[in-house]
């Protein structure tokens, strides 16, 4: 397990030199023996024994003086920009240096060498090399931990190196990687606002999202207010009818503030009216005891779904580890990187090739291992498209109508099993089904503009590569539908082999439904009809 907590600011020269004398302590910092390293760490002769001094640095030329080196680079920059920044050096207000402590567990078994080359590897990543800095591993406690003081001057400009609120993020994540080579642990410090898991990223930290997801489930499955707010309790909701709006907030999360019912749906969906709407229409639901593990297999299953599914190939992979696997991608050019792509949604093939299965709107972090402030967040959509046109595959996407139908079939069946097969649950259901069957067809209409689209963009570029001197048409067709300059013939057949094949899915899927669909009204209304006759003929009976 590998932690770094928020780092210390130091803002005097004295505080400087007080935490490089500290780090450097050779009580902390000596072991035995001279195992081999690619470091050429210091040697020291303790207790009648030769001993590794478990430090280094960049831009140090004098370990020891440490403090002196990084205050003379800042002479340097002051010097350049005038008197006042010459004064500031002394004032306490400007930031001198960053004190960062990374920590690693027992558990994760690894050699003081090795924690210290994943520390001195993981800042020469987010300072590309050009801020001094000096890394000492300490071995006097239960658990590794290196300690690195950070010069906040550029070596190379004389700028300031900026800390900023994703600066953590970043510094987390390299670290997460370089430890992962060695088979650490990557667990998340338990603190506020530390999630960084890629696909959970959005769950955890929306509480919005989490409470809408609470509140439909208990929408389907409550029979009166009292029940409604019982229900509620279980799943950890707390919900305040007292004031104008409806005020939610979860119980098992840190969510400090409430929630008002309309912050979560312009159409007053969870309002305390609109509450009262839905579950008159229920009759048969989930009890309490129950109701908490059906949500949970609900939210799983709706957690493990995905909606693009695609064969990643093994040299595409930098680097695999028990987390999940780091593929190589662009953002932009000149700007090449890293993300991690979680264990949870990849399969490793026989072949060594391996099957991803991610969602449009999953957020991963990308990692540039030169330029640590080009880090950012990529979408699901944008990480599938690249690694299909990096390899060649056809990437395949489960369109989103396929799962939405689905849940409303397993409402469907629950109801039939259990007999009821009429009244106002039975109806607000067919309306929904009715709904997402309008719905579908208008998603289908879509695919087939989007394919005619890109037919025509196929046609545009086989002909200004069969006929290059009569491609004015061509040329201008392309500049009316907007097609980016640096797309080929190439990118256009993937893309419409992808939407093919979502088509294909879906079509086969809404027919297949549609069906069966039919098939039971029309069962339902000879049912009905039969009924029909069957009255008529009794009161006919009472006349005579």
């Amino acid at each position: 397990m590998v932690v770094i907590k928020s780092p210390t600011q130091i803002k005097t020269p004295a505080n400087l030199k007080r935490a490089v004398n500290y780090i450097l302590n050779e009580a902390k910092t000596l072991v035995s023996g001279t195992a081999e390293s690619d470091l050429d760490f210091p040697l020291v002769y303790h207790d009648g024994e030769l001993q590794m001094k478990l430090v280094s640095g960049n831009g140090i030329s004098d370990f020891s003086v440490a403090d002196e080196e990084m205050v003379m680079t800042k002479l340097a920059a002051a010097f350049k920009k005038g008197d006042d920044d010459l004064k500031e050096l002394s004032s306490g207000k400007q930031v001198l240096a960053h004190h960062i402590i990374q920590s690693f567990s027992p558990d994760d078994n690894l050699t003081p060498e090795q924690v210290h080359e994943i520390g001195r590897q993981t800042m020469l990543e987010l300072t590309g090399g050009n801020y001094e800095f000096v890394i000492a591993t300490h071995t006097d406690k239960d658990h590794l931990h290196n300690h690195i003081i950070l010069n906040t001057t550029n070596t190379s400009t004389l700028k300031k190196f900026r800390w900023e609120k994703r600066t953590l993020k970043n510094l987390r994540a390299i670290s997460d990687k370089h430890a992962a080579r060695y088979g650490a642990k990557i667990i998340e410090p338990t603190m506020k606002n530390s999630y960084t898991k890629y696909s959970a990223w959005r769950r955890q930290n929306n509480y919005r999202f989490e409470i809408k997801e609470r509140l439909d489930f208990l929408l389907k499955h409550s029979l009166s207010l009292e029940d409604f707010k019982q229900k509620a309790a279980a799943l950890n909701l707390q919900i305040d009818f007292s004031g104008k709006f409806v005020k939610y907030k979860l119980l098992d999360q840190p969510q400090q503030r409430n929630v008002r019912d309309d912050t979560l749906s312009k159409k007053g969906l969870y309002s305390l009216e609109k509450i009262k709407e839905r579950i008159s229409k229920n009759q048969l639901v989930f009890d309490v005891e129950e109701l908490k593990e059906q949500y949970q297999a609900s939210k799983e299953k709706t957690a493990n779904d995905f909606e693009l599914k695609l064969e990643v190939e093994s040299w595409q992979v930098e680097q695999e580890s028990k987390q999940g696997i780091y593929v190589q991608m662009d953002m932009g050019a000149l700007n090449s990187g890293t993300i991690l792509i979680p264990s949870h949604k990849v399969d490793k093939n026989e072949d060594g090739n391996y099957t991803i299965y991610i969602k449009e709107k999953d957020y991963f972090y990308f990692l540039n291992p030169d330029q640590s402030q080009k880090n950012r967040y990529m979408m699901g959509l944008t990480v599938a498209r690249q690694l299909a046109k990096q390899n060649g595959e056809t990437l395949v996407t489960k369109n989103a109508q396929i799962s939405s139908m689905r849940e409303l079939i397993k409402e469907y069946n629950f109801l039939v099993e259990h007999g009821v097969t009429d009244g106002t649950q039975f109806q607000h259901l067919e309306e929904r089904f009715n709904e997402k069957i309008e719905a579908t067809q208008e998603e289908l209409r879509q695919l087939d503009e989007r394919l005619g689209r890109y037919h025509k963009i196929e046609g545009a570029l086989l002909a200004i590569q069969q006929s290059p001197e009569n491609s004015l048409a061509a040329v201008q067709l392309l500049d009316d539908l907007g097609v980016p300059k640096d797309m080929g013939l190439e990118d256009v057949s993937q893309l419409i082999k992808q939407f093919q094949i979502e088509k294909g899915a879906l079509q086969e899927f809404f027919d297949d439904t549609l069906k069966h669909y039919t098939d039971y009204r029309d069962i339902k209304e000879h049912v009905r009809s039969r009924e029909e006759k069957v009255d008529r003929r009794f009161e006919d009976e009472k006349v005579l």
